[in-house]
């Protein structure tokens, strides 16, 4: 699984992917996960970098799905489907 961090000033947003999906391109409803034009926004550090801190998370595939699950940031619910490939954006909401 690819996971990177990405640093906007004071915001940080995580960007994880299966590795397998890398190259590809999802498109569904009008709906396109371009992760051939965009893989360098998921490919970067492992895993140890996502320390729970982030404004936003995008998350493409069946193991960055579980993985957020299992750290209790997203939630089943929430998971969106493009051509049977899970994906999820997240964010957070200031107070």
């Amino acid at each position: 699984m690819h996971c990177k961090r990405h640093v906007m000033g004071r915001r940080i947003v995580f960007a994880f992917c299966d590795k397998d999906l890398i190259g590809k391109k999802l498109e569904e409803k009008g709906v396109v996960v371009d992760l051939e034009k965009y893989a360098r926004f998921y490919v970067g550090e492992d895993l140890a970098s996502f320390d729970g801190e982030f404004e936003s998370i995008n998350a493409v595939g069946k193991k960055s799905i579980e993985f957020l699950i299992k750290k209790g940031v997203a939630r089943k619910e929430d998971v969106r489907y493009v051509q049977e490939v899970p994906i999820i954006q997240i964010y957070k909401i200031r107070e």
